[in-house]
């Protein structure tokens, strides 16, 4: 859009309104803002309430301790917040209490597992989603419906992705099954600006991203215009 010098804010910004409706991009924002709304959207084929509950940090560190205090856990070695990392960190990667208890090695790790078992029980009952189960229950939602999937394709006709490199194995997932038979996607991301590894990012996403799509362009974007 070219403007003159002498157009006021107001009347730019109405002249822009009208060129390109809102209705351009329904669908804008982070992986777990669009997922809150595909998962309201299609509650019933997700098995969830249609008022479901999302938890922050400070309501999974409360149903931790709670449940810590009622099954008698050793609140000694054991600190509800890095309980929360931890299961944090499996659903990220995929991982549910019974894969995690299989390859707990040490004891804490054993109990970390069984506290994450009822902690995913008690949010049950609760009617209530935390926020990695956003990702894991529309990765869920598309794997067991093909057609609902096919749905979805169609309906994210293209996709672009910033900061690819801080993608983590869950949202690496769900682009794969978002992505139509026309690997309508585009990615910006720079695999030496990863910052995310401790939140589960994997770089390796977006150095996979040429076999993952054959057929890619890169387009290397060399020039720095932001600093001398």
């Amino acid at each position: 859009v070219t403007t003159g010098v002498a157009r006021g804010v107001s009347e730019e910004k109405t002249f822009v309104s009208a060129v390109t409706p809102r209705s351009f991009m329904p669908f804008m924002g982070t992986f777990h803002g669009i997922c809150v709304r595909i998962l309201h959207m299609e509650h019933l084929a997700a098995g969830l309430d249609p008022n479901f509950v999302i938890y922050d940090t400070d309501d999974q560190v409360s149903l931790i301790r709670r449940i810590m205090r009622e099954h008698h856990f050793d609140s000694k070695n054991l600190k509800p917040k890095s309980i929360q990392n931890a299961i944090s960190t499996a659903k990220n990667n995929g991982i549910d209490p019974d894969e995690y208890l299989a390859s707990a090695t040490y004891p804490n790790q054993r109990q970390i597992a069984k506290i994450y078992e009822l902690y995913e029980k008690e949010k049950s009952k609760a009617s209530a989603l935390d926020f990695d189960d956003l990702l894991l229950k529309t990765v869920e939602l598309f794997r067991k419906n093909k057609e609902l999937r096919q749905k979805w394709q169609e309906r994210f006709r293209y996709i672009l992705i910033d900061e690819y490199q801080d993608t983590n194995t869950v949202q690496y997932h769900l682009i794969k099954l978002l992505v139509n038979k026309d690997n309508n996607i585009c990615v910006v991301g720079d695999d030496w600006q990863s910052i995310y590894s401790w939140r589960g990012a994997d770089f390796t996403n977006i150095l996979h991203f040429e076999k993952d799509f054959p057929g890619a362009k890169v387009i290397k974007l060399e020039q720095n215009y932001r600093s001398t």
